[in-house]
């Protein structure tokens, strides 16, 4: 990994700001779980806020880039920081004056955040292709992701540590200044202005470059191919992210602290995957590494199902071995994860023209989201009314098909060079 990208100016306070506001939302987050937990006892009263705030960005995700394509991204990045900052700000009063904070209130505040979320991820997601060469965008993607995925290691730990000593309210009051600050770093960027808007704002302008929006990664092989993978590979993980649970508390029957090393190990493997991408990415193309690691989630999935095989499973006089086999499957499982995504994030920049990208990645993004609750749903109740070694192999294979089908595309990818005649078709 080349850190001396991190000499780049504008790349370095678009990280600044963003894993500022990050780390901040993220110990809000975390707070208000514990919060609402020791209010009410109910972790399904908090689980169902974080699935509401899904809504808004299911809805209206794919109508945002059309936004995002029309009006300058900087703008709309620091004002909607802003925006955040002085929505938290109002609770955060709100909280402090009243010493209350009813399931309500955070009902709103988790909407609104989402709804500026909406707007918010598809403008960051646009910028990086902007400031970035084509040919350093494997490393500033893996760069972004390892710090993400830092800022999401520490700000759980931040949170824990505050709000055991001072409450929720000053975790308002390091959201609210996290966005503020995001926001001000935010105004030193040197974007180009991509204000794509060549007339004056209708409806039928709207529907009409949403629509275009729609045709370009309907027709565009490559976009086609990562968005179906996406899905599918959200789908199928809900086995995964249920049954890593199920596995833990139900069949091999582990403490709370093996269960949360379980989880932490997934953290490390993403991170360790951040390193790997450099190098991958010398060695193959960004194709070929997408299809590669996609192959290998899928068949470690179905790997699952051994370490609760029963005959193997009760070879053991304690639950250790299995245990440990469960570490190892859970740590390749997430490292060729993010291999994956770092790389299928790199596909998309290198073969969307600027002036789609806002549109086509909302698309992408609502899609493969969307997945995610029908796949809680559905492998929840799968786990209740069949066999786990059964469902793993199924999980797995539901990766694998569509990666197989999608072979030829993906590793006909090299540098984007490929896709300049199917981009002219698509959008001539």
């Amino acid at each position: 990994m080349n850190f001396k990208i991190l000499k780049d100016k504008n790349f370095s306070l678009l990280m600044f700001g963003k894993i500022t506001s990050l780390v901040g939302s993220s110990m809000q987050t975390f707070a208000l779980s514990l919060f609402v937990l020791a209010t009410t006892g109910s972790a399904t009263k908090f689980a169902s806020i974080l699935a509401v705030t899904m809504i808004p960005q299911l809805i209206l995700g794919p109508f945002a880039g059309v936004f995002v394509d029309w009006f300058d991204r900087k703008k709309i990045m620091i004002s909607l920081d802003i925006l955040s900052g002085v929505v938290v700000s109002i609770f955060a009063v709100i909280y402090f004056i009243t010493g209350q904070m009813p399931i309500g209130y955070i009902y709103i505040l988790a909407i609104t955040l989402s709804l500026i979320s909406t707007l918010f991820q598809p403008t960051i997601q646009t910028i990086i292709p902007t400031i970035t060469k084509k040919d350093d965008l494997i490393e500033v993607n893996s760069i972004n992701s390892l710090i993400m995925s830092i800022g999401n290691v520490l700000a759980p730990l931040l949170a824990g540590i505050l709000y055991g000593l001072v409450g929720l309210k000053i975790i308002f009051v390091i959201n609210a200044i996290s966005f503020f600050v995001s926001a001000f770093s935010e105004c030193f960027l040197k974007i180009p202005k991509t204000n794509n808007m060549k007339e004056k704002p209708s409806l039928n302008l709207f529907w009409k470059d949403f629509s275009d929006g729609i045709k370009f990664s309907v027709k565009n092989k490559s976009i086609l191919a990562i968005t179906t993978l996406a899905m599918m590979l959200n789908f199928a993980l809900g086995s995964f992210t249920i049954g890593t649970v199920y596995i833990c508390k139900r069949i091999l029957v582990v403490s709370d602290f093996q269960f949360g090393l379980a989880e932490s190990v997934g953290v490390v493997a993403m991170i360790i995957a951040s390193f790997t991408t450099s190098y991958l990415g010398k060695k193959y193309s960004v194709g070929k590494n997408i299809y590669q690691s996609l192959l290998a989630v899928g068949i470690i999935t179905t790997l699952f199902s051994v370490v609760i095989f029963g005959p193997f499973k009760d070879s053991f006089a304690s639950n250790l071995p299995p245990y440990s086999l469960l570490l190892v499957i859970i740590s390749l499982l997430c490292l060729f994860i993010g291999i994956a995504n770092i790389f299928i994030g790199t596909l998309f920049q290198k073969i969307v023209p600027l002036d789609y990208m806002g549109r086509v990645g909302t698309v992408l993004g609502t899609i493969s989201m969307a997945a995610i609750p029908l796949s809680s749903m559905i492998f929840g109740i799968l786990f209740d009314i069949m066999s786990a070694t059964i469902i793993f192999p199924i999980s797995g294979i539901m990766v694998i098909i569509p990666v197989l089908l999608y072979k030829k595309v993906l590793l006909s990818v090299e540098t984007g060079k490929c896709e300049d005649k199917e981009i002219e078709g698509v959008i001539g």
